[in-house]
């Protein structure tokens, strides 16, 4: 099984013609085979779609939508007048946000691309027709709003989906041979390097369990700089357990890339995010238990605070 899902994945992924939900359903057994709750959540949400209640990775979010107004002036009647959410009344601009977030499943959206714009509506559409219909004066009415979304933007979501599966494979064939099965923590570690943190977990702080994920708001008041600053101590105490000098030279070296980086007086949230996925595959290729809970432990609070905007 694992062969065939690695080598199958390894074989399909930059194939362009490739469907992306047969190759997401593959990631769903293969973390099913490893144990990693974050690939299998990452593939299911992307073939499910993503309920209201959940945030859509960066690459699903997409900037304000052209709006398309139809409406009505005395004689006179308009169809389909484009407009930026910033030309609505201010109060009607709260029915349209800033950014949109595409929580239809993948299926659905390969299905689109063929069309050169789709039209839709939704409540917050409604809602701001209904503001702005009530500053209108008499014998004018705004009729309907619509938002026009191109396939090429599309397009490009989906191929930003099928970029982050090219690089979550890359790291698992980089260093697992196609025979073998990658374990867990690499895997749950080239998921939250290329595509952020996709699941539920706990890590422990210095007051105590914080639940970070989707369903679970996380909880950054508990956690600070210092704390992690303190996980990173004992990861490198860990690291003594390391027999191999190479291998304990390279994880200790991990360590303080991460920790220069976040001391930095403006630091880099993408780089930051970066080392510390960085630093959990090298403790996942070591192997040592104490070494990857040390690390888990540690990356989990870094990469918590960075999605939060402890860092800028």
């Amino acid at each position: 099984m694992a062969n065939t899902l690695l080598s199958s994945l390894r074989e399909h992924v930059l194939d362009e013609s490739e469907p992306l939900a047969g190759l997401l359903r593959k990631c769903l057994l293969l973390g099913a085979e490893t144990g990693s709750d974050s690939l299998r959540q990452w593939a299911r949400y992307e073939l499910n779609g993503y309920d209201e209640d959940v945030d859509v990775p960066s690459y699903r979010l997409l900037p304000p939508l052209p709006i398309k107004v139809n409406s009505i002036s005395g004689n006179t009647v308009v169809t389909g007048q484009t407009l930026d959410r910033l030309q609505l009344p201010v109060e009607a601009q709260e029915g349209a946000p800033e950014s949109f977030p595409l929580r239809q499943p993948v299926e659905e959206l390969e299905s689109l691309t063929g069309r050169s714009s789709t039209s839709f509506t939704n409540t917050g559409l409604a809602y701001a027709q209904t503001v702005w219909n009530r500053q209108l004066g008499p014998y004018q009415q705004i009729t309907g709003m619509s938002y026009s979304l191109s396939g090429a933007v599309l397009t490009g979501v989906l191929g930003q989906i099928r970029t982050q599966l090219v690089d979550v494979v890359a790291d698992l064939t980089a260093e697992t041979p196609l025979a073998e099965l990658p374990k867990k923590d690499a895997v749950d570690a080239a998921v939250g390097q290329h595509i952020g943190t996709q699941y539920n977990t706990t890590i422990q702080t210095s007051n105590g369990p914080t639940a970070i994920g989707h369903r679970a708001k996380a909880k950054t008041e508990g956690l600070s700089v210092e704390d992690a600053l303190k996980l990173l101590n004992a990861v490198q105490a860990a690291a003594r357990d390391v027999a191999d000098d190479e291998a304990r030279a390279e994880l200790l070296a991990a360590v303080e890339d991460l920790r220069a980086a976040t001391v930095q007086e403006a630091p880099d949230t993408g780089d930051v995010i970066r080392k510390a996925g960085k630093l959990r595959t090298i403790a996942a290729s070591i192997g040592i238990p104490a070494v990857t809970a040390a690390t888990s432990g540690a990356v989990e609070t870094v990469t918590t605070l960075a999605l939060s905007g402890a860092f800028g």
